[in-house]
């Protein structure tokens, strides 16, 4: 009788069954060419309700978009100005009883695109913002995606 083979390695979940095949170049393109990765717009969700927070999270994750977080305060959302961590902001116009202007007037010197979403409408924006989109609440994924498309457009 043959002792068994006690350092024998065995087949992790990751190994392949067969060799995968070289890739060879792409025809049409350089030998040296890197594949580019699209990148979902990452999205600023500014808003002090977080039940209505999280299902702006829910419907811009199911857009497509990514969350690059959420703030409830203004003094947080004027903290991640200078990080480059979003590319579009959604802004509640009311948070914790200040108003959101200051931070929405940062993101027009940075020409960061950016939309109201409020239960006041376009009335409760100041002349200044009047320009820029408002998401009457309560509201859809297919008024947020429009929205959102706009913005990224």
């Amino acid at each position: 009788m043959k002792p068994l083979a006690i350092n024998r390695r065995w087949p992790q979940m990751s190994d392949p069954i067969a060799p995968l095949p070289r890739r060879g170049p792409i025809p049409g393109l350089p030998p040296n060419h890197t594949p580019l990765r699209l990148m979902a717009p990452r999205v600023l969700v500014v808003e002090d309700e977080i039940t209505v927070a999280l299902l702006i999270e829910d419907m811009v994750n199911e857009l497509a978009y990514e969350v690059a977080g959420t703030v409830s305060r203004l003094d947080d959302a004027m903290r991640l100005l200078d990080s480059e961590t979003f590319d579009l902001a959604m802004l509640d116009v009311h948070l914790h009883g200040k108003m959101v202007f200051p931070f929405a007037a940062e993101l027009v010197l940075r020409e960061i695109p950016f939309l109201f979403a409020t239960a006041y409408g376009a009335r409760g924006i100041p002349e200044e913002f009047r320009n820029r989109p408002v998401l009457q609440k309560p509201f859809g994924p297919v008024e947020l995606r429009r929205a959102l498309m706009e913005l990224s457009a």
